[in-house]
């Protein structure tokens, strides 16, 4: 389905570009997370050593159960890919394979804090919080972190559904110093919750985007801070899921305060049935009935704010004009201008081409030289109205997803119209000029070919993406807004939930001072792949979406995959990232 582009797209993305984490706020996040997995790791064989000496070598690595710690996971905005900019807290959840207990949780601090001196040189502040059943884990850098670790275990929600003549029993095996049950229980929801996201809200068109945008709306407005969380992400995915079209993101975020607006929140409304919990329970039952009033009234206003084109005060930001269209001057003479017949075409020059490009500097060249340079690196919109001045461009339809659009633009030439796609407008607009003059047998421009072949290919973005050539005849285009996957997802961090520990590095860097063109290499799984842009980051973003495409281009399955197994009883060792490490047949000996 073609996704039309509503005049509110360009706020709402303008917005979710302001709130969207800088590069710098994702790295930090990405480390100190990846940190703490590698130190937990240690920590987990570290525990099971007396095991390992009271038992042979086959019984000491055969499942995970006989392990202390049995994973762990992220959760919460890592896990879902909703952080903002100046969100600091993060959370893991540690799945143990008894009941947490005060002794296990202290015992763990204690060797996370020498092994992550033992990982990395970064300080870190380990903090104990028994009353929350976790561990907390302090940056000590200008930006910083923290770092919840979650202490649970299957067994307290197994506990839930014993019939009461056991409580005795229970009394007896529980361990004294076990800790708060309620707190472990909050976790393991935390974790359903986490995989309720990656199969359900993760596939729809824009609920991402819309999501951090809701998110920023409750942390500016106190009237909506009530629903943030579970409940927001239940309520954007029920309101986009029951669309019978794909939606851009404009239209998305209007349909979730149309559905608020329409008392979904109120007593008498359907309410938002929690979809992980085995009971039918209400996900805002937290939620007095005057803040659900105050909700959807103000979901209302929203409404009519937006009916009367001021969706910018709704988001919290300046009204951000339309680019007006390039109007044919009064003072061009367009009969004036010869148009050259039709067939190829050269230019007389004093010396060739590359002469004139290889020799002296420019201020060594006559006027006609510079002029015919001036020609030459002419693109195909520029040389176009050389010949034809006063052409109107305009843009026909835009389609494809928000984070990967295709423009088409046209253009009408004595009477006949031309048409072309591209990535961005402008790069319609070159293949478009393009079109035009090899219909015409004119010379098109370096540029404009460089363009309509990095269009043209389905594959890449842009013609930014490529993972084999030479780059210096290719163009850089600034992007707008943040590269996210067709997850939502910033394309570095979700290939490094992937594969850990990428290193990218920069291959060539071309183009003058005023128009840089970097090219970045990351290697995965024995392949190279590289992606340009302007600006290092933006180079880095697109090797790493190159690299999602080419070896993870199943991951849309990922939502059917879970239908067919939801039949089956899921437990949570599929849900973590195991702490068993590979063993050698050579390790075996020991």
């Amino acid at each position: 389905y073609d996704i039309p582009l509503r005049p509110y797209d360009r706020h709402v993305m303008a917005k979710h570009s302001a709130v969207y984490p800088s590069s710098e706020e994702l790295e930090a996040v990405q480390t100190i997370i990846s940190h703490v997995e590698c130190a937990l790791k240690v920590v987990s064989d570290q525990l099971d050593e007396p095991k390992k000496v009271e038992e042979t070598p086959e019984a000491g690595s055969a499942d995970s159960k006989d392990r202390v710690l049995r994973g762990v996971m992220r959760v919460g905005l890592v896990a879902k890919g909703l952080l903002l900019k100046g969100d600091l807290d993060l959370e893991l959840v540690l799945l143990c394979s008894n009941k947490p207990t005060v002794t296990l949780l202290q015992q763990v601090a204690e060797t996370l804090t020498e092994q992550l001196k033992v990982v990395t040189e970064e300080k870190y502040e380990v903090i104990q919080n028994l009353e929350d059943a976790a561990i907390v884990v302090k940056s000590t850098k200008e930006l910083a972190l923290t770092l919840t670790i979650h202490l649970t275990s299957p067994l307290v929600r197994t506990e839930q559904d014993s019939e009461a003549p056991e409580e005795e029993t229970r009394t007896v095996i529980d361990p004294p110093d076990v800790l708060d049950r309620q707190k472990c229980l909050t976790a393991l929801a935390s974790l359903r919750h986490a995989k309720w996201f990656q199969a359900k809200v993760s596939e729809l068109n824009s609920a991402v985007i819309v999501i951090r945008l809701m998110r920023d709306l409750c942390n500016r407005v106190p009237t909506w801070a009530p629903i943030s969380g579970w409940p927001l992400e239940l309520l954007v995915e029920k309101a986009i899921g029951t669309s019978e079209r794909p939606m851009g993101a404009g239209e998305s975020f209007r349909r979730v305060l149309e559905c608020v607006a329409s008392g979904i929140l109120l007593e008498d409304g359907p309410g938002i049935k929690d979809p992980c919990e085995r009971e039918s329970v209400d996900a805002i039952t937290g939620i007095t009935l005057q803040q659900r009033e105050d909700i959807t009234q103000s979901a209302q206003h929203a409404l009519r704010l937006c009916a009367f084109g001021q969706v910018h005060k709704v988001l919290g930001m300046d009204f951000v004009p339309a680019k007006p269209r390039k109007l044919m001057g009064s003072n061009m003479k367009v009969d004036t201008v010869q148009v050259p017949p039709v067939g190829n075409i050269s230019l007389p020059a004093k010396r060739p081409y590359t002469e004139v490009e290889k020799g002296a500097d420019e201020s060594q060249l006559n006027s006609k030289q510079r002029k015919f340079l001036k020609f030459q690196n002419m693109n195909a919109v520029m040389r176009l109205n050389q010949y034809k001045p006063g052409l109107e461009y305009r843009l026909t339809s835009q389609t494809g997803p928000v984070h990967e659009p295709v423009f088409t633009m046209a253009v009408e030439l004595n009477g006949k119209t031309y048409e072309a796609t591209g990535p961005s407008k402008r790069a319609a607009k070159l293949n478009v000029a393009t079109k035009v003059l090899q219909e015409m047998g004119l010379p098109t421009g370096s540029e404009s070919k460089s363009e309509s072949s990095g269009a043209g290919s389905g594959a890449q973005k842009s013609g930014n993406v490529a993972t084999t050539g030479s780059t210096s005849e290719e163009v850089c285009q600034n992007n707008q807004g943040p590269i996210l996957t067709k997850h939502g997802k910033n394309p570095v961090m979700e290939l490094n939930e992937k594969r850990r520990s990428l290193k990218y590095e920069l291959s060539a860097e071309t183009g003058g001072s005023h128009e840089k063109c970097f090219i970045m290499e990351v290697e995965v799984d024995g392949q190279k792949f590289k992606g340009r842009g302007s600006n290092k980051k933006e180079a880095k973003a697109y090797a790493a979406l190159a690299a999602l495409e080419k070896l993870f281009p199943d991951d849309r399955n990922s939502a059917s995959n879970y239908r067919d197994s939801s039949k089956k009883k899921v437990t949570y060792t599929d849900m973590v990232i195991q702490l068993i490490p590979k063993v050698s047949p050579a390790m075996n000996t020991h």
